[in-house]
């Protein structure tokens, strides 16, 4: 039988799906309307307690592992979407784009939350 990684990419996906429904709306709404709304004041005030506590490190833990795990289901939805769309043969060369895409990302949002 031929080995296949294809488990290894469906568990990304499945964990990146359950972290995006249960996560990134609350983050939607914290970050896009509980922070802003209000006064400018107010609002700088919440915005500068929330960066204070972005800052620690357990929570920059949980946000990369909510990015990256969504970036990976991110990319393995495209990839099957576009073998939906009849680039079925393309199935190998689709896995680059895809999840170097998602690797990329990864790495990016692991820069970004180094530099807090």
């Amino acid at each position: 039988m031929k080995r296949s990684s294809e488990a290894f990419w469906w568990a990304l996906f499945s964990a990146g799906g359950v972290m995006a429904a249960l996560f990134v709306p609350a983050f939607v709404i914290v970050t896009g309307f509980l922070l802003p709304s209000g006064d400018a004041a107010a609002a700088a005030e919440r915005a500068a307690g929330f960066a204070g506590v972005v800052g620690r490190w357990p929570v920059r833990v949980v946000l990369f592992g909510v990015i990256a795990l969504s970036f990976f289901h991110c990319g393995h939805r495209i990839r099957h979407t576009l073998m939906d769309l009849g680039l079925r043969r393309f199935s190998g060369p689709l896995k680059l784009p895809c999840y170097g895409g998602a690797l990329a990302g990864t790495v990016w949002a692991a820069m970004l939350l180094w530099a807090l």
